[in-house]
């Protein structure tokens, strides 16, 4: 039975600890340290990266137990020096948690899915050199053991 509203942390702690077993380098919001230029742009290599924004959760359930689910949503950036590296990025970002179940302490996660309707790749000027942008929005729900 669920007594309190589940915390969101776990579930984001979960979604990063995927993506870096998948050996992704990620950051939560903000940029991860290795990923980008590893030098001066375009005379180093550049690593593709990914920058989790996840949403609060929102509880849900019956009359009975109203906070016995967590709908947990992300979107995930994933960046490259060319669309065909960011798109690579976000193709290993879903083979990383589309259709998995993630583990988290004292609850039952279902199968990671992803809402249709993701923006296209993107070209991002600001500020220079130019990086690209493919976008991955996932949703799960969890539910208390």
């Amino acid at each position: 039975m669920a007594d309190d509203l589940a915390p969101s942390t776990p579930h984001t702690d979960a979604v990063v600890a995927a993506l870096q077993a998948a050996q992704i380098v990620v950051g939560r919001a903000e940029h991860p340290e290795g990923g980008g230029w590893q030098g001066e742009p375009y005379d180093s290599t550049y690593v593709p990266y990914a920058v989790l924004y996840p949403s609060p959760g929102v509880p849900d359930g019956s009359v009975a137990e109203p906070l016995e689910y967590l709908d947990y949503s992300a979107q995930i950036n994933c960046w490259g020096a060319t669309a065909g590296q960011a798109e690579t990025c976000a193709d290993q970002v879903r083979a990383a948690l589309i259709g998995k179940r993630l583990t988290l302490p004292g609850r039952r996660c279902y199968r990671v899915q992803t809402p249709p309707g993701s923006p296209p790749i993107a070209r991002v000027d600001t500020p220079p050199p130019p990086e690209y942008r493919a976008v991955v929005e996932i949703a799960f729900r969890s539910q208390a053991l």
